[in-house]
């Protein structure tokens, strides 16, 4: 048996090395140590056993990570033909969109959106549990001073945070086949930039909306949404497209300069903490830090306290 992999990368190897110089290295900028280092792509981008959970009877589950392992030398096979704007057949499409949809995923940024989401949840179960305890109690005359200290606490989103293991995040992965099948369904083309290097990130695909009329008060945006595009930066010069335009698939568009710097704002803002690209520039430095603070793409709508998404939790 081979030996399994620690080492797992947030962003896959084959991917940076299309974004790295003759000599096999690119540069990586770490908004949070405000610091840029240049380096290969096995030695950027990844953590010790981020995919792999430890089971019940404490052996790590390597599922996740087999899987992924699996879909990045599918798509690393259809890659040269996405570069060579070649127009893919119906498997290659998907097989493609199946690594789009586990970047997103598998991404620090989604990881931690998920697992506070799930911090919520389990949060308002708990303040149900205990409303409801303390309503039993307050029925029968026998609410004490402590009841009602703990009950002012716990309904004061300021008295307190919580902690929520990041194995929890795990759960994005259930979006991947709903994901991929959409994905595969759009439209896909290209964006070519010759005059500004494009960048990528640690959570490289997101979508952003492309026109249409300002959205409704208190309505998501998804991916289903008519006017949502996703730019998937494939290279320093090339973006693949996905939007739900009825023409124009596997056509080649020039970027233009502004639009260039616009898809790098994009990949800053949308980062969790890394940004890579090939040519030193430290304009690009400047709008990492700049966007050092990571978005949120999930909005429950519900205010609650500071969720701070933990490699571990205490005690455990």
């Amino acid at each position: 048996m081979s030996e399994r992999t620690k080492r797992q990368h947030v962003v896959p190897r084959f991917y940076l090395r299309h974004f790295t110089q003759p000599d096999g290295e690119l540069w990586t900028h770490d908004c949070v140590t405000g610091t840029a280092r240049k380096s290969t792509p096995e030695k950027t981008a990844y953590e010790t056993n981020i995919y792999t959970p430890t089971g019940e009877d404490g052996a790590r589950i390597d599922l996740i990570e087999d899987t992924l392992a699996t879909i990045e030398s599918q798509a690393a096979g259809v890659y040269p033909e996405l570069l060579a704007f070649k127009p893919l057949d119906t498997i290659a499409k998907l097989d493609f969109a199946a690594f789009l949809a586990t970047m997103f995923a598998r991404s620090p940024a989604q990881l931690r959106q998920v697992a506070q989401t799930m911090g919520q949840m389990a949060l308002w179960a708990g303040r149900h549990e205990m409303d409801r305890d303390f309503r039993e109690k307050e029925a029968l005359g026998e609410v004490s001073t402590v009841d009602r200290a703990i009950q002012k606490i716990l309904h004061s989103n300021d008295m307190f945070t919580m902690d929520v293991d990041r194995r929890a995040g795990l759960l994005a992965f259930q979006q991947v086949e709903g994901l991929m099948n959409l994905m595969s369904q759009m439209n896909w083309s290209y964006e070519i930039s010759e005059n500004q290097q494009l960048v990528t990130s640690d959570n490289p695909v997101f979508w952003v909306k492309g026109g249409g009329p300002p959205d409704l008060p208190g309505y998501g945006f998804g991916l289903g949404n008519p006017y949502a595009v996703i730019p998937f930066p494939l290279s320093p010069g090339v973006i693949l497209r996905l939007d739900w335009r009825r023409d124009g698939a596997w056509k080649r568009a020039k970027l233009e300069r502004q639009r260039a710097k616009l898809a790098n704002r994009y990949q800053a803002k949308h980062k969790e903490r890394l940004l890579f690209f090939r040519d030193s520039d430290q304009g690009l430095c400047s709008l990492a830090m700049k966007h050092r603070t990571p978005v949120n793409q999930i909005d429950l709508g519900v205010p609650s306290p500071i969720i701070d998404v933990v490699r571990k939790l205490k005690g455990s």
